[in-house]
């Protein structure tokens, strides 16, 4: 009888693995590494953590496309994909219509096949008043999605090269302007004083933590949930 209830419960727990496997499997995260990188002209490259790419249209990794718009003809400087002024951290990066530097007016994200998703995070490597300088606090950058316009703005930051961690933005799964969308985008609202804006590691495809775990480090790992029942079930298998 002991055995058949520990077979009972050893089958539980595989299929308690198993569900935790599909569930993580749904998440996907965008670091701005091994993708392709489309370029004004059409020319295209792949992204590599150690090369930065300028005048870009349009970048795809994972399934998801981050396109760029712009309000005149884009100089070089304008959109920029991969590494973050040599630190070796692949980000995307651009520069508002309303600065000296570049004519982006938006940057829209969604998926290459057209499905739904859901936006659970993101990271925000710089969102600034001067080119290579300080935030001052009054940039106001929106963040939007087929549901609804400027939903929040991204909280300002420093021109930096990788000197610490970039501040994390979580998004509540409560939130369902985020959840079942088929895009998202930033645009610069009036007034705002963002010149400059760079942006890593999306966390797609899954709900954000209401706790504020980095959604980028916090996907569930089942391998690790599994091998902690594993070894719970041995312990009382053995004590039996």
């Amino acid at each position: 009888m002991r055995k058949q209830l520990s077979r009972l419960k050893l089958s539980s727990l595989i299929a308690a693995a198993s569900m935790l496997v599909s569930l993580s499997a749904q998440s996907t995260l965008v670091g701005f590494t091994g993708g392709t990188v489309t370029f004004n002209d059409g020319t295209t490259d792949t992204t590599d953590n150690s090369t930065s790419f300028e005048n870009v249209a349009s970048y795809v990794e994972s399934g998801f496309i981050f396109e760029f718009t712009f309000s005149g003809a884009p100089s070089a400087f304008a959109s920029i994909i991969g590494d973050y002024y040599s630190t070796g951290n692949d980000v995307v990066h651009w520069h508002w219509d309303e600065g000296p530097f570049g004519q982006v007016s938006e940057v829209r994200v969604s998926k290459v096949d057209g499905t739904t998703f859901d936006l659970g995070g993101f990271r925000v490597s710089t969102n600034t008043s001067t080119g290579g300088g300080d935030a001052t606090g009054s940039e106001l950058v929106s963040i939007n999605t087929d549901k609804a316009s400027s939903i929040f703005n991204v909280l300002p930051d420093n021109w930096g090269l990788g000197s610490g961690p970039d501040p994390l933005i979580t998004i509540n799964p409560t939130n369902s302007l985020f959840d079942d969308i088929s895009w998202f985008s930033f645009t610069n609202d009036s007034g705002s004083t963002a010149v400059g804006m760079g942006l890593d590691n999306f966390f797609l495809d899954e709900a954000g933590d209401p706790n504020g775990t980095d959604p980028t480090t916090g996907i569930p790992a089942p391998a690790t949930i599994f091998l902690l029942a594993w070894g719970v079930f041995a312990l009382r298998v053995r004590r039996s």
